[in-house]
């Protein structure tokens, strides 16, 4: 089996049916995240680690355009003007997500004219006639795709040459204890939570087996590499998500260079 393509079941769920249990949990979702007391600053050290990409590469923009590929309610996108804002950044930021329920939540906070919002799938990107990006920020996205090795290529094409990614995404692939830990909380934590405030568990319970199920960092750094993306660097977060959830920067310019940890 092509690695590149994921699995089509994960846990309880097709990956054609995601999208349509966002919509379900739309409503619902940040009062789920918001439990998470981490979330929001992690969403945040994400956005900073893009825009210092972004300045380093582009000093001289003061207006780029940005992608935030899986935005869903917006608090990455948020986070993302937020962090732009403080740098005295102006940028042009297009969220995408691919349910429509989640982007009919970001559209209910108030936005600059600078920021709008786009349903479609993280694969159709190339399809879409966007404008080229000075810098993509991609959270949550990459394991619940549908062709991992496709759509690294699409973000490649998608961005200007030298523009950086930056990447938040879970995984314990590389950790038994991370793998222990992660299903500690979710046995504990995350599903009772998800049957009382959502309703329903399906959804967290396909995210828990997503993670379970997604490829580790070092393999995603290098299917990074053969996407075209170089200067690759990843880490770790600190705190009980530490080898849970990582952030990667890579760059879609030249060869790719040795990966630094």
């Amino acid at each position: 089996m092509d690695m590149g393509v994921a699995a089509d079941r994960v846990g309880p769920l097709r990956k054609a049916q995601v999208a349509g249990e966002f919509d379900r949990v739309a409503d619902t979702y940040d009062t789920m995240v918001g439990l998470n007391p981490g979330y929001g600053r992690h969403l945040r050290l994400a956005a900073d680690a893009l825009l210092d990409e972004v300045e380093a590469a582009r000093p001289l923009v003061s207006d780029p355009v940005l992608l935030d590929l899986g935005c869903g309610s917006g608090l990455s996108t948020r986070a993302l003007l937020d962090a732009a804002r403080e740098r005295g950044i102006r940028p042009r930021i297009i969220g995408v997500d691919a349910s429509a329920g989640m982007l009919a939540q970001a559209r209910r906070r108030q936005w600059p004219a600078e920021v709008q919002f786009v349903h479609a799938r993280a694969e159709e990107l190339g399809e879409r006639g966007f404008p080229a990006a000075d810098g993509i920020l991609a959270c949550y996205l990459l394991r619940n795709v549908t062709d991992l090795q496709q759509t690294l290529q699409q973000l490649h094409a998608a961005l200007r040459t030298g523009a950086p990614l930056v990447i938040e995404e879970y995984s314990v692939a590389e950790s038994a204890a991370a793998r222990r830990r992660w299903q500690a909380v979710n046995t504990m934590i995350i599903d009772p939570l998800a049957r009382l405030v959502a309703g329903q568990a399906e959804l967290y319970r396909y995210l828990h087996a997503s993670v379970n199920e997604f490829i580790g960092i070092d393999e995603l750094a290098q299917r990074l590499a053969r996407a075209g993306f170089s200067d690759l660097a990843h880490r770790t977060v600190s705190g009980w998500q530490r080898d849970i959830l990582h952030l990667l920067r890579a760059r879609a310019a030249g060869p790719a260079g040795p990966v630094q940890r």
